[in-house]
């Protein structure tokens, strides 16, 4: 009897925040890996500036990779797919001793040429589909893609909102922070309104680098009711502030690899069981 292959239909979640330095290209990194630990098969797409994700994940300088292509070539060079900047993600270093393949996670590697895109972008055609288009081809072949967005809410952003079907907030508590998921929703909702078939929601608010003593206690208690207030259910498990975070990311390594037991480790591992993701058989 021949078995029929079905096609996977992924969950493709965008993590983003309209600044920077809001926990997204970490939170990307660790979900990620803890979805892979789950047996799923994960995809990062690395469309921030910055490169964080792919940094994390091995590839400290994936600009300067001879001969291959990252997520710019992608969005810039006509003809050039998706699959042609999928690498597989990294415990440790590229090419250093003792690094590790991560199984079931890949990566879209990212690249520091982002910056221009969104001047590459304003005079394209169908300009906010550009991801979609990008991701449609491959799209069936994972369980969870993952989008690591920038810091901005501009055409990479709103890209990356109509290639998804769910947003997770990333933000640090602070007033000033959860004022600023106004304009993400209604950005979300701009969206779902212009786009036949935009389906983005937002599924998640993940309060980062949440302060662990009680000096910095009050402004996270503050943060912790003002987001309980407003969005209720859709607050995910906080993410307690660590060292092992910014040394994980100095080691390149995701957290689940660099310091297993450790407690932000475990705080991704809750977050990934509170989006409904279950360990696979």
């Amino acid at each position: 009897m021949i078995q029929i292959q079905t096609e996977r239909i992924p969950r493709i979640i965008a993590m983003t925040n309209q600044v920077g330095g809001s926990g997204k290209s970490t939170s990307a990194v660790n979900v990620g890996a803890q979805l892979a630990a789950f047996g799923l098969r994960t995809l990062i797409v690395d469309a921030d500036d910055q490169a964080d994700a792919s940094v994390a994940l091995g590839y400290m300088f994936p600009d300067q990779l001879e001969g291959q292509k990252t997520i710019y070539h992608c969005l810039t060079e006509k003809g050039t797919k998706l699959d042609e900047a999928i690498v597989p993600a990294l415990a440790g270093p590229l090419g250093a001793e003792g690094t590790k393949v991560i199984e079931n996670l890949f990566l879209v590697l990212g690249s520091g040429e982002m910056e221009n895109a969104e001047q590459h972008l304003t005079s394209a055609m169908n300009r906010e589909m550009w991801l979609k288009k990008l991701l449609d081809p491959i799209k069936g072949e994972y369980d969870v893609i993952l989008i690591d967005c920038p810091g901005s809410l501009g055409l990479v952003v709103i890209g990356a909102l109509v290639a998804s079907n769910e947003v997770v907030a990333c933000i640090k508590p602070g007033f000033k922070e959860l004022r600023g998921l106004t304009r993400i929703e209604q950005k979300i909702e701009l969206v779902r309104e212009e786009f036949p078939g935009a389906d983005a929601k937002l599924v998640g608010v993940l309060l980062v680098d949440v302060p662990t003593h009680r000096s910095a206690g009050a402004v996270w208690d503050d943060g912790k009711k003002m987001a309980e207030e407003s969005y209720g259910d859709l607050c995910l498990p906080p993410v307690r502030r660590s060292p092992r975070i910014p040394e994980s990311y100095a080691h390149q390594k995701a957290l689940l690899y660099f310091d297993r037991a450790g407690e932000a480790t475990e705080d991704y591992l809750k977050v990934v069981k509170a989006l409904g993701f279950q360990r696979q058989k």
